[in-house]
């Protein structure tokens, strides 16, 4: 019996003791979010023993609710993140190798910040924000998402820092090749570089977002720019990442355009690589002798023919983009101000030409209509069977067909174009006069029909803003082109200012002294003395508001009377408004007005020239878009050219505009070019066609592109063949017969 009650002992206290170990940990073991950030924030990974026994008896996780920051959503992992010391935080492996064996890792490591200013931030975008390449590998190599989107009000354009949201993006905005390299090409996962953010933006748009044009910021957004280009280009060799258009249908290209990106766009306008990734170049140099480069540009989403979007080519971004501050010097860039120059000289300048003959007849028809008008009976009024009635006749129907085809015309901008306010008053200031025409001119000829004698009224008002709407056509030529644009600016800059605060003044001293003239009037005893009662006795010469601003008027142009009638009560005081109202119109705004409108001219006289081109540009961009198809595929600028072999072995075939440059700082550079020799090359060797000649009479020069395409590949991958600017120590035949020799021994091999 006793035997028997010792074998229970023994197997009941094994039991008793395994069960004490397994039940709860003590009280000062239990981890709350408070002990957890305190032990983050120092650092000290002593602090967290225990942690992993507590959650796995509590059946717990890091990444539960009750460990997490109620405001920002902000776990231990992301606290440990912003708190680097020399870089590092003993805490962090724990916290990855607790949250891998609670088996909620992936949830730990990507969990994102919940707060609207930081949503979707996650512990990889910090760690990469902290140029801290330990911690990436250590991320990634925990399942990181490289993809996760920062997409919080702090991450938005205008808002904080806008980077593209991923964290590629990040760490190439923030001027990191190494951990770009990185991100693109390390064994956990590969960064899409096809990835896009809520815009659509790709790592290359996010780059021309955070440009800002100033030297520093030039230097490293180009170079990060390229740099991606040819690690993509090496890990994809068919990818062509510049064609990749956003959620608005812009490529990198066109979204500098389109925010007057200067310094980013001029860069990738005119990019010139090596021979080696020649496929990356948009600009070649064709041939140097002296300070003279014949290049060749790429015309891809720069043209109107040559767009890889629906939208929007590059010239029609820079001409019709009002709200791009800097348009007037895009204008100008090679080869955007070539290209325009030739479109005007094909086509533009005969057309536009013709236009302003045309109106110029319609306006003088228009003239002699209104003025030969019938001046007696009631309209509308039957035509005269005399050559004169039917002469009058016909000048009335041409005009209102005018009318009807500038109404037309104004409707198919607004259609096309749906402008804003700011580009109506902005480039728009001739669409409003034009549309303005018409439409009074309409309401005149519907008033004519229906009888109304006071169709003359809109009648006169359209003839007045067309002969207003004849400066339109002055931006055709420079002189007068220039001063038309003076003109613009002076009105809408000055003029509009000094008149806003006229009114005022003019309203409001108009209204005292009509005020202040008011008596109730006298009574008459005869008819005879009406008149003169009523001028003694009544408000005399301020007798109404409208009066009144008619008198102060001619004071504001120096023309003013200051006599008034003696009979008013206050006429000391009447004396003091008066004057008041001279000294602020007549003397300060007026002497404001001519002051700031020297300033506005010698400011616009610098940039003149470039706004007219501007003005220009949008007058040939409108032409080329009324032209039917077949003429503007027969105007189309360029040529077609082979430029090289690309990465994928198919023959790299483009669109390139001629042009030729002086560079006075080029004079020692040792330049890759196309051709050995500028001047024309014969048809044979150049191969090309009569379509891709330049048209008769043009102001470039025609050297065409030496094809240099139908060896082997071995050829083509060979430097292209080097051109001296200047003499040097080594001869152009030294440097012609090493490059044969390189070529024969590449073909050996």
């Amino acid at each position: 019996m006793s035997t028997a009650t010792n074998s229970v002992s023994i197997r009941v206290i094994p039991f008793y003791m395994i069960d004490i170990h397994r039940k709860p940990v003590k009280p000062s073991k239990v981890f709350s979010r408070e002990m957890i950030y305190k032990a983050v924030v120092k650092g000290d990974p002593e602090e967290l023993d225990g942690l992993l026994e507590y959650l796995q008896t509590s059946v717990k996780k890091l990444s539960d609710t009750e460990f997490r920051d109620s405001l920002t959503g902000k776990t231990c992992l992301l606290k440990a993140m912003l708190n680097l010391k020399d870089g590092k935080n003993d805490t962090i492996p724990l916290l990855l190798d607790i949250a891998e064996k609670t088996g909620n890792l992936e949830e730990l490591v990507n969990a994102p910040y919940t707060h609207p200013d930081f949503r979707g931030q996650t512990a990889l975008h910090i760690a990469i924000e902290r140029r801290n390449m330990y911690l990436v590998d250590l991320l990634l190599r925990y399942k990181a998402d490289i993809h996760a989107k920062a997409v919080g009000e702090f991450f938005k354009q205008d808002s904080g820092f806008y980077f593209g949201e991923l964290p590629l993006s990040l760490a190439a905005c923030t001027n990191q090749p190494n951990m770009v390299q990185y991100l693109l090409d390390n064994p956990y996962r590969k960064a899409d570089v096809e990835a896009r953010d809520s815009e659509g933006n790709t790592v290359l748009h996010a780059l021309v977002i955070v440009a800002d044009d100033t030297e520093d910021n030039t230097q490293f957004v180009t170079k990060m720019y390229d740099g991606i280009l040819l690690s993509t280009t090496r890990m994809y060799s068919t990818m062509r990442m510049e064609e990749l258009v956003n959620s608005n249908d812009l490529t990198p290209l066109m979204l500098a355009a389109k925010l007057g990106k200067i310094e980013i766009f001029k860069h990738i306008l005119r990019r010139e690589m090596t021979p080696e990734s020649l496929h990356l170049s948009r600009k070649f140099t064709e041939w140097v002798y002296g300070p003279l480069h014949g290049s060749l540009y790429d015309l891809t989403d720069v043209d109107t023919h040559e767009k890889t979007s629906g939208k929007n080519s590059v010239v029609e971004i820079i001409a019709f983009g009002s709200d791009n501050p800097k348009r007037n010097r895009m204008i100008v860039l090679e080869p955007i101000n070539k290209l325009l120059q030739e479109k005007w000289e094909k086509f533009g300048r005969p057309i536009f030409y013709i236009k302003f003959l045309l109106y110029i007849v319609y306006m003088l028809i228009f003239t002699v209509v209104a003025y030969n008008r019938p001046l007696t009976g009631k309209p509308p009024f039957t035509p005269e069977r005399t050559v004169k009635g039917g002469l009058r006749f016909a000048g009335e129907i041409l005009v209102m067909a005018g009318g009807v085809y500038l109404f037309i015309l104004q409707i198919m901008y607004f259609c096309r174009r749906r402008p804003s306010l700011t580009m109506l008053i902005i480039d728009g200031y001739f669409e409003v006069l034009f549309t303005l025409q018409s439409v009074v001119l309409l309401c005149s000829g519907i008033m004519y029909l229906a009888g109304c004698e006071e169709y003359i009224a809109p009648l006169v008002f359209s003839l007045v803003f067309g002969w207003i709407n004849l400066l339109y056509y002055t931006r055709g030529f420079q002189m007068t082109g220039i001063y038309s644009v003076m003109i613009q600016k002076t009105i809408l800059r000055d003029i509009l200012r000094f008149l806003m605060v006229y009114i005022v003044f003019l309203f409001g001293f108009a209204a005292a002294l009509v005020t202040l003239t008011g008596e109730p009037p006298t009574e008459v005893k005869n008819e005879t003395t009406t008149a003169e009662s009523e001028d003694a006795g009544g408000r005399g010469t301020y007798g109404g508001l409208y009066i009144a601003s008619l008198e102060l008027f001619k004071f504001t142009i120096g023309m003013g009377d200051l006599e008034f009638n003696e009979n008013l009560k206050y006429k000391h005081f009447f004396m003091f408004l008066l004057i008041l109202y001279v000294v602020l119109t007549y003397v300060l705004l007026l002497n404001m007005l001519i002051a700031l409108m020297s300033e506005t001219v010698n400011k616009i006289s610098s940039e003149s020239e470039s706004i007219w081109k501007l003005q220009r540009a949008m007058t040939i961009l409108d032409i080329e878009k009324n032209l039917p198809q077949f003429l503007r595929d027969k105007m189309r600028s360029g040529i077609d050219i082979k430029v090289g072999v690309a990465p994928d072995g198919k023959i790299d075939e483009r669109r390139c505009f001629r042009v030729v440059e002086v560079k006075w700082s080029d004079w020692n550079e040792n330049l890759y070019g196309l051709n050995e020799d500028p001047g024309k090359g014969t048809e044979e060797e150049l191969k090309v066609s009569k379509e891709e000649k330049p048209h008769r009479g043009s102001r470039f020069w025609g050297l065409s592109l030496r094809s240099r395409i139908e060896g082997s590949k071995q050829e083509e991958q060979m430097p292209l063949n080097l051109v001296v600017a200047t003499p040097s120590d080594v001869s152009a035949s030294d440097i012609r017969r090493r490059s044969r020799d390189n070529l024969n021994a590449v073909q050996t091999d």
